[in-house]
C-alpha cells in the first residue's frame, strides 16, 4: 500500500469522524449558544482531552509503535501490549479516582478566571467525563496495534461514536446528558476497536517495559509541555467575556477538521511507515509534500471563507449573529497557522519514528514558551482572537526551528503547491460577492476544490496524479 493510499484511508475515517464532530458542535451551539453552560461543558472535557492528546494519542503511540513493530513473534507482541495495559492502565484509573474525588480542583486548574457557578457546573460534569481517561488509554493501545498492521480506517473512525453520544445527549437539551454521551460514546469506540483479528489475549504483567518507559516519559514530557498551552489558552479565555471559551472551542474545532483529516492523517501514517522504512529521507520528503499539498489550500480556504463557514455551520438557534462574527475572527487567526501546526506535528513524529526525542522536546519547549507569552500579551489586548493568533505564531516558530534542524532538501513541487493554492484563494475571494447565502458558501467550497485540482493538474503536481492513479486501481 502506497503512502498516499494509507493517508487517504486514514483521512476517510477521520473525515467521517470529524463530520459527526461538526454536527455535534452545531447541536451544542444551537442548543446552548456561546454561554457559561457551554463553557462549563468544554472545561469538563478539556482535562480528559488534555490527557488523551499527551498520554494516549501522543506519548503512547510514539513510544509504543516503534517497539511493537520490532517484535517478531505474536507472543512477544501480546506480552508487551499486556504489560503496557497493566502498568499504565492502573495509573489512569488512579487519575480518574482523583478527578472524581477532587473535581473542583481540576476545574480550577484549567479555568481559574471562570465564574463560580460555571466552575460548579463544570465540576459536576467532570465527574461524568473523567472515566473517558482510562477508556481512551486502552483505546490508544488498540489503535496502535491496528496501525502496526497498516489498518488506518477503523481507528480513525472510532471517535465518531463519542460524537454521536454527545449529539444524542445534546438533543435532550441537558448538558449533563451531553457529557454522559461523551463518555459512553468513547466506551463504544473502544469496544469496536478490540483487536479481534490478531486474536489478542491479555496477559497481566509488568515485565519488559524499561526501554518503553524511557521512550514514553521523554515523549510524554514533550507532549505535556505542548499541551500546557491548552491550560493557558483556557485560563486566559476564562478571564474574558462569558462565552469566549465556547467561541474558541467551536472555532478551533472547525480549524481542526482539515488538521485532523489531513495533517494528523499524514503524521500518523508517517510514524508507522518511517519506523519501518529502509529509505527514511525519501519517505520523509514524500510525507512533507503530501502534508503541504493537503493543508496549505485548507489554510487559505479557511481564512478566505471564515465568516461564511461559521455562519453556515453554527448560525442557528441560540448562536447569535454577533457570536458568529467573533467566531469567524478567531477562525481566521487559527487558519493562518494551520499548515505550520500540521508540518510541526509531522516533523516531530518523524524524529520519534527514529527514537530521537530530544530535538522534538526542544522544539515543543520553544512553541510552548512562545504560546504562553503571546497568549498573555495578545489574549488580554486582542481578546479571544489573540489567543488563536498566539497559537499560529508559536507553531510557525516551532516549524522553522525543526525544518532547519531536519535539513530537508528543496523540491520544486513545493512552489507548484503554493501556486495552485494561491490561485484557488484568489478565485474564491473574488467569487464571494457573486455567491451569497448558505448554498453559495457550499458552492464556493466546491469551486475552491475544483480550481485547486485543475490548477494542480496543469502544473503537474505529482500528488494529484497519484490520487487519480490510486482511484483507478
Amino acid at each position: 500500500m502506497s503512502n498516499l493510499k494509507k493517508t487517504l484511508s486514514f483521512s476517510l475515517g477521520t473525515f467521517l469522524s470529524r463530520i459527526t464532530g461538526l454536527f455535534r458542535d452545531m447541536i451544542l451551539a444551537g442548543t446552548f449558544g456561546a454561554s457559561s453552560v457551554l463553557d462549563a461543558y468544554y472545561i469538563a472535557i478539556i482535562f480528559p482531552f488534555f490527557l488523551r492528546r499527551t498520554f494516549a494519542e501522543g506519548a503512547m503511540s510514539s513510544a509504543f509503535l516503534p517497539i511493537y513493530n520490532q517484535l517478531k513473534t505474536r507472543e512477544e507482541k501480546e506480552n508487551f501490549a499486556s504489560a503496557v495495559l497493566t502498568s499504565l492502565g492502573l495509573f489512569t484509573v488512579a487519575i480518574v479516582v482523583f478527578s472524581e474525588v477532587f473535581p473542583h480542583l481540576m476545574v480550577t486548574l484549567f479555568a481559574t478566571g471562570a465564574e463560580e457557578n460555571t466552575k460548579t457546573l463544570a465540576a459536576s460534569l467532570l465527574r461524568i467525563t473523567s472515566p473517558f481517561i482510562t477508556i481512551v488509554f486502552v483505546w490508544a493501545v488498540f489503535y496502535s496495534i491496528h496501525n502496526s498492521s497498516h489498518r488506518y480506517f477503523l481507528p480513525a473512525l472510532t471517535p465518531m461514536f463519542s460524537n454521536l453520544g454527545v449529539i444524542l445527549g445534546g438533543l435532550t437539551g441537558s448538558v449533563k446528558w451531553a457529557a454522559a454521551g461523551f463518555t459512553l460514546g468513547g466506551l463504544t469506540g473502544l469496544i469496536v476497536l478490540l483487536p479481534w483479528k490478531e486474536g489478542f489475549r491479555y496477559r497481566p504483567s509488568f515485565k519488559g517495559l524499561s526501554y518503553f518507559y524511557k521512550l514514553f516519559f521523554a515523549t510524554f514530557l514533550t507532549m505535556a509541555v505542548s499541551q500546557i498551552t491548552t491550560i493557558v489558552d483556557v485560563n486566559v479565555a476564562s478571564f474574558l467575556d462569558p462565552g469566549s471559551l465556547s467561541l474558541i472551542q467551536l472555532s478551533s474545532r472547525l480549524y481542526q477538521l482539515p488538521l485532523g483529516i489531513f495533517g494528523v492523517a499524514v503524521s500518523t501514517v508517517a510514524l508507522s511507515t518511517l519506523s519501518q522504512t529502509e529509505d527514511y529521507e525519501k519517505d520523509l520528503k514524500d510525507f512533507v509534500l503530501k502534508n503541504l499539498f493537503l493543508t496549505l489550500p485548507s489554510s487559505i480556504g479557511l481564512f478566505v471563507l471564515s465568516e461564511r463557514l461559521i455562519s453556515l455551520l453554527f448560525g442557528y438557534g441560540a448562536f447569535t449573529t454577533e457570536a458568529a462574527k467573533r467566531a469567524a475572527e478567531i477562525l481566521s487567526m487559527y487558519a493562518v497557522g494551520l499548515c505550520f501546526v500540521s508540518m510541526f506535528q509531522l516533523l516531530s513524529r518523524a524524529h520519534h519514528a527514529q527514537k530521537k526525542v530530544k530535538l522534538p522536546f526542544k522544539a515543543t519547549l520553544l512553541v510552548s514558551f512562545m504560546n504562553i507569552v503571546l497568549d498573555i500579551v495578545l489574549g488580554f489586548t486582542m481578546g479571544a482572537k489573540g489567543i488563536a493568533l498566539a497559537t499560529s505564531l508559536s507553531y510557525m516558530t516551532g516549524f522553522f526551528f525543526l525544518f532547519f534542524k531536519t535539513r530537508l532538501s528543496f523540491d520544486v513541487q513545493i512552489l507548484k503547491i503554493i501556486a495552485a493554492s494561491t490561485v484557488m484563494g484568489i478565485t474564491v475571494f473574488l467569487a464571494k460577492d457573486f455567491l451569497p447565502g448558505k448554498v453559495g458558501t457550499i458552492v464556493l467550497v466546491l469551486l475552491g476544490i475544483a480550481v485547486y485540482f485543475v490548477t494542480g493538474k496543469i502544473l503537474r503536481i505529482k500528488e494529484i496524479k497519484e490520487i487519480f492513479t490510486t482511484g483507478s486501481h
